[in-house]
């Protein structure tokens, strides 16, 4: 582990430290990271995710253009933790732990702890463009950057 540490550095601080800090095995996630590959981590401890298709985002937002959704996304307040997934069909945004147990917007589905498989293939923190599912807002480095839910549900009209 330590010299994973040593040849990537940033897989000890911010996005990378914080979002692996609850994990049983945070080596196997910096592994993958650090090959460049996305990351298996549990939703439901540290965060739940919602995933959100990219139709339902985009007819509201009237664009399937990166910067136009962005821009949607800061609009009502959510300034960091989303993914687009590998294939540009679906959002993930990355809520506080316990959002799924009342999440309840219709075509979409919110992991958590009490999700049968609450797992999530997270990208490299550092991954803001494509090949590959990467962050469209930047990749969460405390609880804070979490998405509000209530801002989510803004941002899809419900």
């Amino acid at each position: 582990m330590t010299s994973l540490l040593r040849l990537h550095p940033w897989l000890a601080t911010g996005a990378a430290a914080w979002l692996v800090s609850r994990e049983v095995h945070p080596r196997v996630a910096r592994e993958a990271w650090a090959k460049g590959l996305p990351a298996t981590l549990r939703a439901g401890i540290h965060f739940d995710a919602v995933h959100v298709p990219a139709a339902l985002v985009e007819s509201r937002v009237a664009s399937r253009e990166r910067g136009v959704v962005e821009a949607r996304f800061r609009e009502v307040g959510i300034g960091a933790a989303v993914i687009v997934s590998r294939l540009r069909d679906r959002y993930t945004a990355l809520v506080p732990p316990d959002a799924a147990a009342t999440w309840d917007v219709a075509g979409t589905q919110c992991l958590g702890a009490s999700c049968h498989t609450p797992y999530l293939a997270t990208p490299v923190p550092t991954r803001r463009r494509p090949p590959g599912a990467f962050w469209l807002l930047p990749a969460p480095d405390g609880d804070g950057m979490l998405c509000a839910p209530g801002r989510l549900r803004e941002l899809l009209g419900g």
